[in-house]
């Protein structure tokens, strides 16, 4: 089963689930007319947001009285900016992307067949909980689509617009607006899935190059593995450059949900408002695991290099061979996903921190409400 979930099939899927958003790259040989098409389908894709953001802030404006309505607003709202956030993030940095995109995909169709065994593994180790996050993303996206039909609300958005909106014409076009921004949302939370896609492979190719490194047998050899090495580091520092910011938003908004949950949690309010803000926080936590499992992994890859280099067999080697491989064993600096101040690694520990702290601050604000 897993041997037919090729790695040329993982990369069209993730393609699949945020394409529109926009953010995954044209081909590098794109000319300049489709560049400029996807430019302002972009530009289109910011402004569709924009006009659902900006109702919604008035929303929470009129009802600044009501806390179960405004605090939900502000939810969704906080959801839809991520839109314009990640969609500007990904036009800048377009170049960049497509560059590390076109590389992940001619690496895959050279890879050797011992290099697709090892793709192969890191499919089997997250295919199913990647795979499942998508599909739970986007039947979310249907169901909250469907919310008019469920509850008494005329649009799936909390919204407020200056202007009468139940003639069924207007009423028709607003909806289909707020319906394409529901799929938008759902599809920038699985832009975490396209940045953890990235990070695994990168984790994959330095596994394949220990491989490499432990088969060495010459200095001719070993001097390629390390031009490898050194060309694969740039490779990784050019995919953590391109999502950081990404994460940084992600972990602002996971961090202003929970608070908010816990805040909810304690107060009285309905059972199904809490049930939605539970589920708001699992979304953005599954979000930032995405990104925080592969980049985990990453930092123990890219430090196992040194160590593939003394388990290879160097005390049979040359001299001039050893010292080589001696100046590989100093070079140990990982890979990681820091934000200055904020996240200092990105890692399962920092995540695991991150989850110790939320429960504090839901303790913290327990017991202040309640005295």
């Amino acid at each position: 089963m897993t041997k037919q979930i090729t790695p040329e099939k993982v990369i069209h899927i993730t393609w699949l689930s945020v394409v529109i958003t926009l953010c995954w790259p044209l081909p590098i040989n794109s000319d300049r007319n489709k560049i400029f098409c996807f430019k302002i389908l972009q530009i289109c894709s910011i402004i569709n947001a924009c006009l659902l953001f900006l109702p919604m802030l008035y929303f929470c404006y009129v009802h600044f009285d009501d806390l179960i309505a405004t605090s939900s607003c502000v939810c969704l709202t906080i959801g839809v900016s991520q839109n314009i956030f990640q969609t500007i993030v990904c036009s800048v940095k377009h170049v960049s992307l497509q560059r590390i995109v076109e590389e992940m995909i001619v690496c895959i169709k050279e890879a050797e067949q011992y290099e697709r065994e090892i793709f192969y593994k890191y499919i089997k180790k997250c295919y199913v909980f990647c795979g499942c996050s998508i599909a739970c993303t986007y039947v979310t996206a249907v169901g909250f689509s469907l919310r008019p039909a469920i509850l008494p609300v005329p649009f799936p958005f909390d919204v407020e617009y200056p202007f009468p909106v139940n003639y069924t014409s207007v009423y028709i076009i607003i909806y289909m607006q707020h319906v394409c921004v529901c799929f938008q949302s759902a599809a920038q939370i699985c832009i975490s899935s396209f940045g953890g896609l990235l990070l695994w492979f990168t984790a994959a190719r330095f596994e394949c190059l220990a491989v490499n490194l432990e088969r060495s047998t010459d200095t001719d050899t070993l001097i390629d593995c390390v031009k490898k090495q050194l060309h694969l580091r740039r490779y990784g520092e050019e995919v953590l450059n391109n999502f950081r910011f990404m994460v940084l938003y992600a972990v602002g908004v996971a961090t202003f949900a929970l608070t908010l949950c816990c805040i909810m949690m304690i107060v009285d309010v309905p059972l199904f408002v809490k049930i939605q803000y539970i589920g708001a926080c699992v979304t953005v936590l599954t979000e930032i695991y995405l990104y925080t499992w592969p980049a985990d992994y990453l930092i123990d890859m890219s430090m196992g290099i040194p160590q593939s280099a003394y388990n290879s067999i160097w005390y049979d080697r040359r001299l001039e061979m050893q010292k080589n491989l001696l100046n590989m064993l100093t070079y140990q600096k990982p890979l990681v996903l820091s934000i200055r101040c904020i996240v200092p690694e990105l890692s399962l520990r920092y995540y695991c921190s991150y989850l110790s702290n939320a429960f504090s601050i839901f303790t913290t604000l327990r017991v202040m409400i309640q005295n």
